[in-house]
């Protein structure tokens, strides 16, 4: 993942000044009953993905009594990774007693994919595995559209800083449209790869074809974690800096073309360094 070891600094920067903000911790300033909205715009890194893709094609062959069809399926282990990406969100929360805030937060986010690699590609009927791994020629962007309801707990300090903990729950969207890749490397790949090993008898034939593109987005559950600071700018508007873990688990897409289909299941888990504004009103 891009940007990790700075990310890791960060954090364990933002969890000092919390632990030293709580050491002087005292009575909270109560806001019980009062409303507010917010805006963040985080900088956003996801952690490489691996996804299981897998497909199945109908191959036409010369059997005893002629033409036969039959379905022969492959699969592969793909990596992907991305570049440093962004987030711009809006909250809308209020504050109930014992210093708890709820809001509803929704969402848009953004981060160009630098990378696709394929490895372990297998075709079980011709006993064939290409170990190696085959970076895909790629480029685009991959986009989240999410809401979520979040929980917060203020440690209220007596003073101007107040560190806050807490976490959310909610839907999310990956939307993987605006991705272009080459769809026939791995037909390529395999298919030269085989012919090296089976000294490309006449009449050779690819074993798989062009893998289809997959589709370009599916909904799936969110949840995350956070912690931060919060400093009082005034009466109502408060700054805050913060660290949040996303994951979003059973993201499922799937293609298909005249003579093929493919699927790929995977997860995301998703590191956020915001800062953003809140207003009472």
């Amino acid at each position: 993942m891009s940007g990790n070891s700075f990310g890791s600094r960060w954090i364990v920067g933002v969890a000092t000044a919390a632990g030293l903000a709580l050491g002087g911790a005292s009575v909270a300033k109560a806001q019980e009953g009062e409303w507010y909205v917010g805006a963040n715009m985080p900088l956003m890194f996801i952690d490489d993905t691996d996804s299981v893709s897998t497909g199945s094609f109908q191959q036409t062959q010369m059997g005893p009594q002629g033409l036969v069809q039959h379905e022969v399926s492959y699969s592969a282990t793909v990596r992907t990774e991305h570049d440093t990406g962004f987030k711009l969100g809006a909250v809308l929360g209020h504050h109930l007693d014992s210093n708890l805030r709820v809001e509803g937060e929704i969402f848009f986010a953004r981060a160009k994919v630098s990378k696709l690699t394929h490895s372990s590609i297998t075709v079980p009927a011709r006993s064939f595995t290409l170990q190696d791994e085959l970076a895909i020629p790629v480029s685009g962007s991959a986009d989240q559209f999410g809401a979520l309801v979040n929980v917060w707990y203020d440690f209220d300090t007596g003073d101007n800083w107040t560190p806050y903990i807490g976490g959310g729950l909610g839907l999310i969207r990956v939307d993987r449209g605006g991705l272009s890749y080459e769809t026939g490397a791995v037909a390529q790949a395999v298919a030269t790869a085989l012919a090296q090993q089976e000294g490309a008898p006449p009449g050779f034939e690819p074993p798989i074809p062009e893998v289809p593109e997959l589709s370009g987005s599916d909904t799936a559950l969110a949840y995350q974690i956070g912690a931060g600071v919060g400093y009082a700018l005034s009466d109502t508007a408060t700054l805050q800096i913060g660290y949040r873990l996303q994951m979003v688990d059973g993201l499922s897409f799937s293609g298909a073309n005249d003579v093929a289909t493919v699927g790929s299941d995977t997860n995301l888990r998703i590191h956020f360094l915001e800062i953003g504004v809140r207003q009472l009103f």
